[in-house]
């Protein structure tokens, strides 16, 4: 079994992949909220006001966490290089 420590956080990485599960995410709850059951201001909008609504929701939720996450990964790169010991990750390698 190798030990591997995790250093650092590549905070350019993450653009590539994490907007793009937030915004399916921020869909999917959006169309729970003011849709399938929607909340008491969403329940009195119209079907024009409610998709718009859905897609400004889409925006911010991909904004907001994608901002989110990458002031996670920035602390950890932070408090990782003062304190000089990282996440430690025990991988073993399989035979297929």
């Amino acid at each position: 079994m190798a030990n591997y420590e995790l250093k650092g956080v590549c905070v350019v990485s993450l653009f590539k992949n994490f907007p793009i599960v937030f915004a399916l995410l921020g869909a999917i709850i959006g169309i729970f909220t003011f849709f399938i059951f929607p909340t008491e201001l969403a329940g009195n909008l119209g079907f024009g006001a409610r998709i718009l609504s859905w897609l400004i929701f889409i925006v911010l939720y991909t904004a907001i966490m994608s901002v989110g996450i990458v002031a996670v990964a920035w602390i950890y790169n932070f408090v990782v290089s003062k304190i000089g010991k990282g996440a430690v990750i025990k991988l073993e390698q399989t035979v297929e």
